[in-house]
């Protein structure tokens, strides 16, 4: 199955304490970045839905190809912490596009790339067009909470039947919006029970009566298992906003992050997987990959300082990236999504 993420350097995000007593939540690190401050406890849903929805959209794309054996992409931004405006996401490249677009001049997807976005910031419908090159596509906006976070996209070739076309757009916005709603809930659900926790110690404390006779020293707690998801959000929020200051330097690696942190390198990449939802190599990758295909959109840098400014090794290792991730080459996602 294909199924390729972009999350954009240039939005850093961290996870926060969700478990009681913690109110800190996803803020961005780098360019206009400020101190996190409290939030409401829908923003709290969305930021913890939007952190570990990579890893549900992958299922989920997955379910989509067992259904009706099609393949879809997705471009998925990172979240803006105390911002109505998505920061901004790497087109994803279709595998039927990237074989039909090596063997022409012409690229057009730069123009429909822009309108899919207008289209999705408009409404949550879905957008369809047969592009110059003769490929049908839909673009599924994927958004949560009202805010336009990633787009999905389908393509087919012209010998598919008008209703099979609309049958599997449908098919994959139901899929989508599905996962969206279950990242808000399960982000709610958490919350549910961090705010459970806090009404148990409460209640505690007062059938205690050590909220009245000693209001004027903090009351003993037992010691509690329910103290180590906090540590370990914490930890993984420090780890993130690590990358995400440090992405950019090739010699970062999971040893670096962790000695960093003064941590056992195998503890913090289980708890990152486990509360992030992928290897922080992975994560460190796309990061580098969306960083790298901003430059190259956006930009008329030569690869090679694509490659060094965005933490990768050069050139082969740029390469071996976007073949792996992205499906073209560097140059050929120039070709197709650069400005003319």
């Amino acid at each position: 199955m294909a199924f390729r993420v972009s999350i954009p350097g240039e939005a850093p995000m961290a996870v926060a304490r969700a478990s009681a007593g913690d109110d800190a939540i996803v803020s961005p690190r780098g360019a206009g970045w400020r101190p996190p401050v409290q939030s409401t406890q829908s923003h709290a849903s969305l930021e913890l839905g939007m952190i570990r929805l990579p890893g549900r959209m992958r299922r989920a794309l997955r379910l989509f190809r067992n259904i009706t054996g099609l393949t879809a992409v997705t471009g998925l931004a990172a979240p803006l912490a105390g911002s109505d405006q998505p920061s901004a996401f790497a087109p994803p490249v279709h595998p039927r596009c990237a074989k039909r677009l090596r063997s022409g001049r012409a690229a057009p997807c730069r123009e429909q790339w822009f309108m899919h976005l207008r289209s999705g910031r408009r409404s949550p419908g879905v957008h369809s067009h047969t592009c110059p090159i003769g490929l049908r596509c839909s673009c599924v906006p994927v958004r949560l909470d009202g805010h336009l976070i990633g787009v999905a996209k389908l393509v087919v070739g012209a010998e598919a039947s008008d209703r099979a076309f609309s049958t599997a757009t449908a098919v994959l916005k139901l899929v989508v919006d599905g996962v969206c709603q279950d990242s808000l809930v399960a982000g709610l659900s958490e919350e549910v029970g961090a705010l459970r926790l806090c009404v148990a110690d409460i209640r505690r404390i007062q059938s205690n009566g050590d909220l009245v006779a000693d209001n004027a020293r903090p009351p003993a707690r037992a010691p509690d298992s329910r103290a180590r998801p906090g540590r370990n959000l914490a930890l993984v929020d420090k780890a993130l906003s690590h990358l995400h200051r440090h992405y950019q330097e090739p010699a970062l690696s999971l040893r670096a992050v962790a000695k960093a942190l003064a941590c056992n390198p195998r503890y913090l990449t289980t708890r990152f997987t486990l509360i992030v939802g992928e290897h922080m190599h992975a994560y460190l990758i796309r990061l580098r990959l969306a960083r790298a295909c901003r430059l190259l959109m956006d930009t008329g840098m030569p690869i090679k300082e694509a490659a060094y400014g965005s933490g990768l090794r050069g050139n082969a290792a740029l390469a071996r990236a976007f073949r792996r991730h992205v499906g073209v080459s560097p140059g050929e996602y120039r070709r197709i999504f650069a400005a003319r």
